[in-house]
């Protein structure tokens, strides 16, 4: 089972180093952050870069969970963090898991989708991550190459920005 730990935006490398060294290899099977390849122009040329999927979460599988946080109570700089409050550190649901596995690869990277652009501004995802949430597509942005899906996650609706790349 995944769990998410929650951490300050811009702290999720660090965080996900730390629990990487300070946490037995019995308690955790992998620890890491969902990231996304998109396009970005650089002095005019389009350029493949990795950003963080969802900002201030870092992921964990264990089997152990109850050591897991324990563990995660050890670490100094999370203590603070996670405590005993709720919210903190909870096991994604089923689905939530499936739709993280679906849209990344094995490094736990989303890729870019291809998409045809119809009237209207409307696409058609042809291949990649975005094939199966292609109806949950709220926004486009061909400029930016990028589109942005609604999807519920951890309880709530979230957004999620995804690259995309256009066929003719």
């Amino acid at each position: 089972m995944w769990y998410v730990i929650q951490t300050l935006g811009g702290e999720e490398e660090r965080t996900a180093q730390l629990i990487q060294r300070q946490i037995p290899s019995y308690c955790i099977e992998e620890c890491f952050i969902p990231k996304r390849v998109r396009m970005k122009k650089f002095q005019g040329a389009w350029n493949q870069v990795e950003e963080i999927l969802f900002h201030g979460y870092v992921f964990a599988g264990s089997k152990r969970p109850e050591e897991f946080y324990r563990e995660l109570k050890r670490i100094p700089r999370l203590a603070r963090m996670l405590g005993r409050e709720e919210g903190y550190f909870f096991p994604l649901s089923e689905k939530e898991e499936q739709l993280v596995r679906c849209i990344g690869d094995e490094e736990h990277k989303t890729g870019l989708s291809e998409i045809e652009v119809l009237e209207g501004k409307r696409v058609r995802v042809v291949r990649g991550p975005l094939k199966d949430y292609a109806g949950d597509i709220v926004r486009v942005n061909l400029h930016k190459r990028e589109v942005v899906v609604r999807v519920e996650f951890m309880g709530k609706p979230v957004e999620l920005f995804m690259g995309v790349e256009m066929i003719c």
